[in-house]
């Protein structure tokens, strides 16, 4: 009967170990130059290979035949420990052996020397699953351990881990191993095995592994089994329930166009293919990101993508697909929350649908509405009616001559944003020659970037039904909007105060009872 895949390849030496140089590098110096410390902590998540590498340090403690720092993999020692049946190398899982009294029974071994080996070696797993008596049974041996004794720790959780016990060990964090390096490894194995795949196929694998390359090795043998000897893209995607990367731009595509009657219709092929919804939105969250970096480059990015990537590009914009990813992420966190997974995956789409930009930064509607599309909900919204004599008023091209003019512009054109305390922070200096110069208080220089005085001044040509040209100076600005907002603030709180102590309740409670008004409490009437 065969081994699987993580077990008959699980790495031998520390040449074999992929994906943990930083590690590995620190730990074959030390045993090349003989300067061994007496307890180590191995930390990181699942499947990178922390028992692994305990292992093989024991290995390289007791082998008769070092190659370098590696251990030979053929004196008796380095066959028994690879057996399990070494005994001088005592494995210990703490998730099972949580008591004092385990501890004890272990630690009572320590005193005496190696039977076989040179070194007798105490291996803990998953450490942190220790009661605290037993962690305190081990402080003293741990600090002070006889020369014949190391100790590996390795956990999953080093925060539950007491300080006494990191302080007295060398701790290494051993981090998720990459997508590419899995991809290799899983290449050569199958190379090895002479297992037909594709690299679509490992590549789904690998990123589906997350950072665990026994956890992707265990799919990989799943995949096998799913592909009748074979690892091909299609029965990867069938067994993880993945659907295509088209599938996902298909549906961000329809959210941007407001194409309901499409968006349902996707939806329902998800559910029959028997996909994750939960993984198709961290797909969905992954496509906006890779968008949002498309807008300031295409390096690394593959030609067959660009056309379709640039056509989602242009239905939107850098703040709405910020707003859209905070929409697929926070959808995901809430999906156990939906009545089910479709009901949750559902409303996450139409809420896309609901948050679109008005318009494109060269003013043309983004929401599009094809032929035989029902009208989107946000028409419900448009109950209230323009008269004729109110859109000829918006259409008389406004005036920025004043500081006064710019302060109204300011609070009724300007609405959210960066770029609004852009303009809240601004005083007007003069116009003339279709040149907007305004001025901005050192203490907010900071605001002046591109995008927003970009977005301001398409604001202002708007308005003024004119191509002008906006100029912001640092520099002294004190009579601005958001200034006479602090005035007004202060003023009201002024008067909200003086009736307060003039009010007929409050100063008998003063007079009877000794009140006394907290100032700090006071806040002003609307």
């Amino acid at each position: 009967m065969s081994l699987a895949l993580a077990r008959k390849w699980r790495p031998k030496t520390f040449s074999e170990l992929v994906g943990q140089d930083h590690v590995v590098n620190a730990l074959t110096n030390a045993i090349s130059q003989g300067r061994m410390h007496h307890a180590w902590l191995f930390t990181g998540t699942r499947g990178v290979g922390k028992t692994t590498l305990a292992r093989i340090i024991a290995k390289a403690l007791n082998c008769n035949a070092l190659n370098g720092a590696d251990p030979c993999g053929r004196c008796d020692s380095c066959l028994l420990i690879d057996q399990s049946r070494f005994v001088d190398v005592i494995e210990l899982d703490a998730a099972s052996n949580t008591q004092v009294d385990n501890m004890r029974e272990l630690l009572e071994t320590a005193a005496y020397k190696p039977t076989v080996g040179e070194y007798k070696i105490f291996i803990i797993d998953e450490v942190h699953m220790l009661s605290r008596s037993a962690f305190n049974a081990m402080l003293k041996t741990l600090e002070e351990p006889p020369e014949h004794v190391k100790f590996i720790l390795a956990t999953t959780d080093p925060q539950k881990v007491p300080v006494t016990v990191l302080s007295r060990c060398l701790q290494f964090n051993l981090k998720p191993i990459p997508v590419p390096i899995i991809k290799a490894q899983m290449a050569k194995i199958l190379d090895d095995e002479k297992i037909e795949f594709d690299s679509q196929g490992i590549e789904l694998l690998s990123r589906y592994a997350r950072g665990s390359l026994r956890d992707g090795l265990s799919l990989l043998d799943q995949s096998i089994a799913q592909g009748d000897g074979q690892v091909q893209e299609e029965s990867v995607k069938s067994m993880l329930g993945i659907v295509d990367d088209s599938l996902v731009r298909g549906l961000l595509e329809a959210s941007l166009e407001q194409d309901g009657n499409l968006l349902v219709q996707m939806i329902d092929d998800i559910e029959r293919m028997g996909a994750s919804f939960s993984y198709v939105l961290d797909e969905m969250a992954t496509l906006i990101q890779r968008l949002s970096l498309f807008a300031l480059t295409t390096e690394g990015l593959d030609e067959d993508l660009i056309e379709g990537y640039q056509a989602l590009v242009n239905q939107t914009d850098e703040e709405h697909l910020q707003l859209l990813y905070q929409i697929a992420t926070v959808g995901k966190r809430d999906l156990p929350l939906a009545p089910n997974e479709k009901v949750g995956f559902t409303m996450v789409m139409l809420r896309m649908m609901a948050f679109l930009p008005a318009v494109e930064s060269g003013g043309e509607l983004v929401k599009k509405k094809s032929e035989g599309h029902q009208e989107p909900i946000t028409k419900a919204k448009s109950i209230k009616t323009s008269s004729p004599k109110e859109d000829k008023k918006a259409n008389v091209p406004g005036v920025i001559h004043t500081n006064e003019d710019w302060k109204k512009f300011v609070s009724e054109r300007v609405a959210t944003g960066m770029a609004k305390m852009l303009a809240e922070n601004a005083e007007f200096r003069s116009f003339n020659e279709g040149v907007l110069s305004l001025s901005l208080d050192n203490e907010h220089k900071h605001l002046l970037e591109d995008r927003y005085k970009n977005k301001l001044q398409e604001l202002i040509r708007e308005h003024l039904s004119i191509q002008c040209r906006l100029e912001i100076n640092a520099g002294v600005a004190s009579d601005t909007l958001l200034a006479d907002q602090v005035v007004e603030s202060k003023n009201r709180l002024d008067q909200t105060t003086k009736d307060l102590e003039d009010d007929p309740f409050v100063k008998s409670l003063k007079s009877d009872l000794g009140g006394i008004l907290v100032s700090e409490s006071i806040r002003p009437s609307e």
